[in-house]
């Protein structure tokens, strides 16, 4: 149960916030949630705007995705990191 709703709240946060970083916040990846937040102050939004319909589509993505796929697709990005 717990992963359902690990997986269900990356991608509602990746849906609303992925413009402040905060799905890379969760996943443990300062160096990028910094940069997301920095990129969308710098260029006055537009980054925000880029990051937010990317983000959108992850959400999507990642909600309709099962726990096992999720968990694959966490666990192959853990250890890429």
């Amino acid at each position: 149960m717990e992963q359902k709703n690990d997986r269900q709240l990356f991608g509602w946060m990746s849906i609303f916030f992925n413009a402040y970083g905060v799905p890379q916040f969760m996943r443990g990846n300062k160096n990028e949630g910094i940069k997301h937040i920095i990129l969308s102050i710098v260029t006055c939004g537009v980054m925000g705007i880029v990051y937010t319909v990317k983000g959108i589509i992850s959400g999507v993505h990642v909600l309709q995705q099962t726990d096992e796929e999720y968990m694959a697709e966490k666990y192959a990005e853990t250890v890429e990191a």
